[in-house]
């Protein structure tokens, strides 16, 4: 069976003042899906890390993240020991982290679709709908928290 996001509107939880960039109040996403996870770091060109000491190699970096122990590595921002998949989510599973990121047009315009049953051919229109629906056209968001829960 299939694990899907959870859906929240929720003021932004990475900003100090509780909102996005623009004022606004930012949906955000939670799951524990290990493919929707994937996914999200597919579009970003994350690949999974850590800054911790595991089986697979030494300690890099010092990192107070209450013990969540993985992150990613982003393109020209790569400060953590990368690590395989398979270890990130051994650790993720292991500490029941949560990945809690913000909606991005993709992710809204897939609810769209699934809201309309599937059904083919109006993909244009659920991208539209969504970019008006978060007021952000073209801009993608690799902002996340891992959280344990």
């Amino acid at each position: 069976m299939q694990k899907k996001a959870q859906f929240s509107t929720l003021r932004d939880p990475l900003s100090m003042a509780g909102e996005d960039r623009d004022g606004q109040a930012t949906r955000v996403l939670s799951t524990r899906d290990h493919d929707v996870i994937q996914g999200w770091a597919a579009r970003h060109g994350a690949e999974p890390a850590t800054g911790e000491a595991t089986s697979s190699g030494p300690a890099t970096v010092s990192v107070n993240d209450g013990g969540a122990g993985v992150r990613f590595n982003f393109p020209s921002a790569a400060r953590f020991r990368p690590i395989s998949w398979e270890e990130w989510f051994a650790n993720f599973d292991y500490h029941a982290l949560t990945f809690v990121y913000e909606e991005e047009v993709a992710d809204r315009a897939y609810e769209l679709f699934e809201a309309r049953g599937g059904d083919h051919g109006r993909d244009q229109e659920d991208w539209f709908a969504a970019e008006r629906a978060l007021q952000k056209p073209g801009v993608p968001s690799a902002r996340y928290r891992l959280i344990k829960g």
